[in-house]
């Protein structure tokens, strides 16, 4: 993600590009624009995030996943690249 083509697109163009290159289920219509996720970071420059709700429903305290976060789990096979998934499953599985 890190060519020049990427580069030019704009904001809504990347969180778009990003989407489309997820592999989580649990990600799929969560990347949003991270100003809006956390209005403490509104003073900063917007960036793109993950909300993750795998995250959120074990508890686990950070649920944000910034950008390079995002490629190196959300946009491989969770079960090989994310714990939190990884945990997920195995939860739901035993019931």
């Amino acid at each position: 993600m890190t060519d020049n083509g990427y580069q030019k697109m704009s904001l809504t163009q990347r969180q778009k590009k990003l989407e489309t290159m997820l592999v989580c289920p649990c990600g799929k219509g969560q990347v949003y624009i991270r100003n809006l996720i956390d209005p403490a970071q509104r003073a900063a420059e917007p960036h793109l995030a993950l909300r993750c709700r795998v995250r959120e429903t074990l508890g686990i305290k950070s649920t944000t996943l910034f950008v390079e976060e995002i490629v190196l789990t959300c946009c491989k096979d969770p079960m090989q690249s994310c714990a939190a998934y990884q945990r997920y499953m195995e939860k739901n599985a035993a019931g």
